[in-house]
């Protein structure tokens, strides 16, 4: 099945590894070339680590600040990339860009595929009330409206492309002040009430999920009450399929990475 296709993106990359080296702290290890677009430190037993170190991307250089708890000798793993997009795909297996690669790559570099997923953000959508809510996940008001109702013009729900996730989301009232927070698919992940802002945390990144302004509830809630409204997260949704053919093994291991790149802000 051809993965690479004329006007498809895709990714040419190397990496390369310095080391195993004992890190110290104020030591500098230069990679060798710059304009690097990952590095990552492992430790001995192939660890990532992720403190006690500065990358310096253009410069391609890693400082060493504190290696406390360092299982040593380290690794400094680093790669070198450009995304372009696809002009000519040859049976032979040539692959022809529509713009020049900027960096040398060596034999053994790979090509790989992309998925473009253009501008994402976070945003809240579908924000209506009901009397009473019989647990029933539906987008649009099943029976009859609340008496009362959030202002979200006054108060909008807030939400960052880092707290927030796809989800639908419930408030529940237990009495005419206090509710319950539950999602479709986290469940009941707190308690809140209407004089305070309700921020519940997304414990994968540490921020809100989402905040809910006290200024927007006003009066009329009552036991049983429900506040729905959804969430779509600044992600981009893909299906992973790995297929292996029956026949006998061609290489002694074999394994693939997924990695999701931002936006590209050097002009280089």
């Amino acid at each position: 099945m051809p993965i690479f296709n004329a006007g498809d993106f895709a990714v040419l990359g190397h990496t390369e590894v310095e080391g195993p080296l004992t890190a110290t702290n104020g030591l500098t290890v230069n990679c060798g070339r710059t304009r690097l677009s990952r590095v990552r430190v492992l430790d001995a037993a192939g660890a990532v680590i992720s403190t006690g170190y500065a990358a310096n991307l253009e410069a391609g250089t890693v400082t060493f600040s504190n290696v406390s708890g360092y299982a040593q000798p380290v690794t400094v793993e680093h790669r070198i990339e450009d995304m372009a997009q696809i002009s000519d795909v040859q049976i032979s297996g040539q692959i022809a860009f529509t713009r020049q690669i900027t960096h040398a790559y060596p034999a053994g570099s790979l090509l790989s595929s992309a998925l473009v997923a253009g501008d994402l953000r976070a945003y809240v959508s579908n924000l209506f009330d009901q009397a009473t809510w019989n647990g029933a996940w539906s987008d649009a008001i099943s029976g009859a409206a609340a008496t009362g109702t959030y202002n979200a013009v006054l108060a909008p729900i807030q939400v960052t492309n880092e707290g927030a996730s796809t989800e639908r989301w419930a408030i529940q009232f237990t009495n005419t002040t206090s509710f319950n927070v539950i999602g479709e698919h986290v469940g009941v992940i707190a308690v809140g009430n209407t004089g305070t802002a309700c921020a519940p945390l997304n414990p994968a990144t540490g921020e809100p999920y989402f905040t809910i302004p006290a200024a927007g509830w006003g009066l009329g809630w009552a036991a049983g009450n429900v506040l729905r409204f959804n969430t779509t997260g600044a992600l981009f949704p893909v299906w992973v399929v790995r297929t292996i053919q029956q026949g006998p093994e061609t290489v002694p291991n074999d394994s693939f990475t997924l990695l999701i790149r931002g936006d590209v802000d050097n002009p280089i």
